[in-house]
């Protein structure tokens, strides 16, 4: 019998998270609450690094995983327990180690010795989410209450400790096929983005895994010299959030999360889904925005270093989603964001004895200086002016002020 069929996962389920979807529907006002919370445990997050966060889990149909990268204790893993404690979401902390070096340290492994499976917390809670697979009577095991319209938050904390490569690469291949799929009824259609489980050669039976829409992947990265840099592959398909130096004023107190008072309620998925916009080529922003796609494409293809349709999709429908993109041209401060996090890294590493790249950088200049981004606008200037030094250009991103609460 497999070991993580006696998991007491749904025990633990009821206890933290009491039943019934969220009262309140609109998506600003529940985003709202939770900025207040943040303020009031004195966890004092720039508003637009909030904005983006909560972006960016609402593109992960298109980028599977968002990556929260910078220095050590700025609170990149705490975001993301309190925006699954506050939206209701059901959540999983996995540590990375080093030593992870296949998809077998995600999912579990057979073991030949013990001859028997060997899962991990993931594995199962991917099987409780699992709409398809293990409906109820088929394993009687799995029977109780179901997660189905609830949402599940996996945090990868320290991913970049191990080559993301070699245990998450093949994964998110597979999270990425999701959007192939035509007939989610259909099994064959299914398989080709299903994981299977490494359960041994005893068993007769494919234990197969669909991961939903309803599964966000968020993983914390620190940025020294001690950690592994995320592949090109990687970055196309993430969207990478970088945190500058924390402020002394910022500093919370002591926190101990499993003791404060959380919502009684949960955000549904079907709630979340109806939070999700789609890119329409006819909004008020769309001209202006593949404009300046086309044009930073034009820059990049010059150094060698184009983008392609996944990134240029990504774009758009992160400035759709972005919060009250309709208000005060919003919509740029949505481009600059995507700008930040997937324009600007790759040029990193580019010589800047090459005059093509010193034409490339006062390109996406010009962009940066459309979109009226003044914190944007002079990380980029500072970064060439250090670079210049190295002889070849070096991102480290923006620091957003907690005072900018445009």
């Amino acid at each position: 019998m497999l070991t993580f069929w006696r998991c007491n996962l749904i025990v633990y389920l009821k206890k933290t998270f009491p039943a019934g979807p969220l009262a309140i529907n609109d998506e600003i006002q529940v985003l709202q609450a939770f900025k207040d919370r943040l303020r009031k445990e004195n966890l004092n997050f720039p508003e637009r690094v909030i904005d983006a966060f909560h972006t960016c889990l609402k593109c992960h149909h298109i980028n599977p995983l968002t990556v929260l990268a910078g220095v050590s204790g700025t609170g990149k893993t705490l975001l993301p327990i309190y925006y699954a404690r506050m939206m209701g979401m059901h959540s999983l902390v996995m540590s990375v180690q080093p030593r992870w070096d296949s998809p077998q340290d995600m999912f579990g492994f057979y073991n030949y010795l013990e001859r028997k499976y060997k899962a991990t917390e993931l594995s199962r809670a991917l099987i409780r989410m699992d709409p398809f697979n293990y409906k109820k009577g088929t394993f009687p095991m799995l029977d109780g209450d179901w997660t189905r319209d609830r949402i599940l938050l996996v945090l990868l904390d320290e991913m970049n400790l191990a080559r993301t490569e070699y245990y998450f690469s093949d994964f998110l291949s597979k999270l990425e096929l999701r959007r192939l799929v035509k007939n989610l009824q259909n099994k064959t259609d299914r398989q080709q983005a299903e994981i299977t489980l490494d359960t041994g050669p005893e068993k007769a039976v494919n234990f197969q895994i669909w991961v939903g829409y309803n599964v966000l992947f968020v993983g914390t990265m620190n940025e020294d010299e001690t950690t592994q840099t995320l592949s090109d592959k990687v970055l196309d398909r993430a969207n990478v959030l970088r945190f500058g130096k924390p402020e002394n004023k910022t500093r919370p107190s002591q926190i101990n999360i499993q003791e404060q008072e959380w919502p009684k309620k949960y955000l549904s998925y079907t709630q979340w889904k109806s939070w999700i916009k789609k890119e329409i080529e006819q909004e008020p922003w769309s001209e202006l925005t593949t404009k300046w796609i086309n044009r930073l494409n034009d820059a990049l293809d010059h150094v060698g270093r184009p983008f392609g349709y996944r990134v240029q999709q990504a774009i758009a429908t992160y400035v759709a989603n972005y919060p009250l993109v309709e208000e005060k041209e919003r919509y740029k401060l949505a481009f600059a964001d995507q700008l930040e996090l997937k324009i600007i890294p790759k040029l990193r590493g580019m010589d800047l004895g090459d005059n093509a790249a010193n034409i490339c950088l006062d390109e996406v200049e010009f962009v940066i200086g459309e979109l009226g981004d003044q914190q944007l606008a002079d990380a980029f200037r500072n970064a060439r002016d250090e670079s210049q030094v190295l002889g070849m250009f070096q991102w480290r991103g923006v620091t957003r002020p907690v005072e900018d609460n445009r």
